[in-house]
């Protein structure tokens, strides 16, 4: 079984220096494009996606989704809406993005919990008048069929702006799975924003010096494995898999429970539709 996680970033390409950069309608069908060869070139069976435009104007209002599915032949997806804004007096106006599990195989049932955390700008009039407009951060359980198994696939957009956040949204992640028992077959991917940065507002000096805020899963699931890591990798190894070439960072992860042996693990860099690179993970459900 083959699984990827990208955060797309709408396919706006690698550079965004706004929330909507001005780009012709094809630029956006190219990205696209590349994202479909991707998951058909990488034998992709479930796709953790982040950041996919349902008809917002910054991309054209294409249904990115729609776009995919039909591309591919993929027959399943589950898509939480997790930013549906209308900015009258902005370029953006209509903004409209998803979290999405996009699956080969049936999608059983899909569940979710979205959290609002406060922005973090150095300026306070800035917090107050960003806050009412900001996205949700999502956490998406989806039960993937394959065989006669049924796969717990978690897929998280966790938040950009603290680590504070971050590490109570993983929190809520790991009760999650322990007070429904879905331990088992368990898949936990997406972007974590792993010492995540944003111009303007406080710089993670003090998280990076700190124990990751995830390494509890270790604890909270026995025989947990990730893409690279090791528990006891050292977090200043950690960034060596860069997924965020802007900052030279890894903010995208995927964990496994001790039902999966890890076959191999990639970061592809020669795709150029986000900011982000996605990961590609093989595993064998033992």
């Amino acid at each position: 079984m083959t699984i990827l996680s990208y955060n797309m970033g709408f396919a706006a390409g690698p550079v965004q220096h706004s929330l909507a950069d001005d780009h012709p309608e094809d630029f956006f069908r190219r990205n696209l494009d590349s994202v479909v060869h991707l998951l058909k070139s990488s034998g992709a069976d479930i796709a953790l996606l982040q950041e996919v435009d349902l008809r917002s104007k910054r991309s054209h209002y294409i249904n990115q989704l729609e776009y995919l599915m039909k591309k591919t032949g993929w027959g399943y997806a589950a898509p939480v809406v997790d930013w549906d804004m209308f900015f009258p007096l902005r370029k953006e106006h209509r903004i409209r993005k998803a979290t999405v599990v996009l699956s080969r195989y049936p999608i059983k049932s899909s569940y979710y919990r979205l959290t609002s955390a406060k922005s973090n700008f150095d300026n306070f009039l800035l917090n107050v008048f960003y806050y009412p407009l900001l996205w949700k951060s999502c956490m998406q359980h989806v039960q993937v069929v394959l065989g006669d198994k049924t796969l717990n696939v978690f897929n998280n957009h966790l938040c950009v702006w603290t680590r504070e956040a971050r590490k109570d949204q993983f929190d809520v992640l790991m009760d999650w799975v322990k007070e429904e028992n879905l331990g088992n077959n368990l898949v936990i991917g997406g972007d974590f924003n792993y010492h995540a940065y944003i111009k303007g507002t406080q710089k993670p000096e003090e998280d990076m010096g700190k124990r990751p805020f995830f390494s509890g899963i270790w604890e909270d699931i026995p025989g947990i494995g990730e893409a690279f890591m090791l528990p006891d990798t050292p977090k200043g190894k950690i960034h060596d898999n860069i997924t965020f070439p802007e900052r030279n960072h890894r903010y995208d992860f995927l964990f496994f429970s001790k039902d999966f042996a890890l076959k191999s693990s990639e970061v592809v860099g020669s795709i150029n539709a986000s900011d982000h690179l996605p990961m590609v993970v093989k595993l064998r459900l033992k």
